[in-house]
């Protein structure tokens, strides 16, 4: 496996990684638990377990901390065991669905990821809520690999894909996506997928061969290709309209501003932060709204 990937890799059921991780943090400030799950564990089996932890460990320290600072040692003591070697699959699913139910704060996350100066329209308190959500392996089962014993694995998307990826704040997050997703999801899929370890493993199980200078996967002769395909041809280039939407979109999501972001979770804008180089000495300039 390469130790460099790509932001634009491809998760096991398709989705680009980086559009999951935006979709889980935009869950999560929905408070939409079963969603956030979902986006979680497609990163998690994926093989981005690292980068998950990661992840969750910045989007608390950012914009849960304040109002849950007793979550701190529950969500270091989880993090640990990942890197133990000893972590359960169902540990971060249960920090995960802790943080859907917990108030944020967006204030400090505005000003450093989208220049305003915000306070919110509701009385800023400390969370209410004290409990933890511990899952049982039942709780996460709903998440776990599609079995394809029964159906063919150009049907699997269509079982899999179950939430369309949230793409109405790539302009505000600045998201780098695939210039042409769609085109690269029918053709390009495999050679993206590879950079997820489960694909990557399953193309190895296969005497594959990913050429990163032709953006391919070639196979070391027919029999393995066509075992390989046996297995795991999802064929994103047939898929149905509602899985292709899923991971694709439509080309024609409206893309929220920063005011509308703002006014979606209550906040108001007070100032605009402009971006110049500063003097010795100089804070950033501010206009007034």
């Amino acid at each position: 496996m390469p130790i460099i990937q790509p932001s634009l890799a491809f998760t096991r059921y398709l989705y680009q990684m980086v559009e999951v991780k935006q979709s889980l943090f935009l869950a999560l400030l929905d408070h939409k638990p079963d969603e956030a799950l979902f986006w979680t564990y497609e990163l998690y089996h994926s093989g981005f377990k690292t980068e998950l932890y990661n992840y969750i460990v910045m989007v608390y320290i950012t914009i849960y901390k304040k109002f849950n600072p007793s979550l701190q040692t529950y969500i270091d003591t989880k993090h640990q065991i990942l890197l133990d070697g000893n972590a359960a699959d169902t540990d971060i699913g249960s920090i995960v669905y802790t943080m859907a139910l917990r108030p944020y704060y967006l204030v400090d996350f505005v000003r450093m990821y989208l220049g305003a100066n915000i306070s919110s329209k509701s009385a800023d308190e400390p969370s209410a809520v004290r409990f933890i959500v511990n899952l049982t392996p039942e709780d996460i089962a709903p998440y776990a690999h599609i079995d394809l014993s029964n159906i063919r694995p150009n049907r699997a998307l269509e079982r899999a894909v179950k939430y369309p990826a949230r793409k109405d704040c790539h302009k505000l997050f600045n998201t780098f996506t695939h210039e042409d997703f769609a085109e690269t999801f029918r053709r390009k899929w495999l050679y993206f997928a590879s950079f997820s370890q489960i694909w990557y493993d399953r193309i190895s199980q296969h005497n594959g061969v990913v050429d990163y200078d032709a953006e391919t996967v070639t196979f070391a002769d027919e029999h393995d290709e066509d075992a390989f395909r046996s297995l795991w041809d999802y064929e994103p280039d047939e898929a149905i309209n509602t899985v292709f939407t899923r991971c694709c979109g439509t080309d024609k999501e409206t893309q929220l501003s920063v005011k509308d972001f703002c006014e979606k979770y209550n906040y108001t804008i007070v100032s605009r932060i402009i971006k110049r180089a500063p003097k010795t000495g100089e804070t950033p300039a501010q206009t007034d709204m």
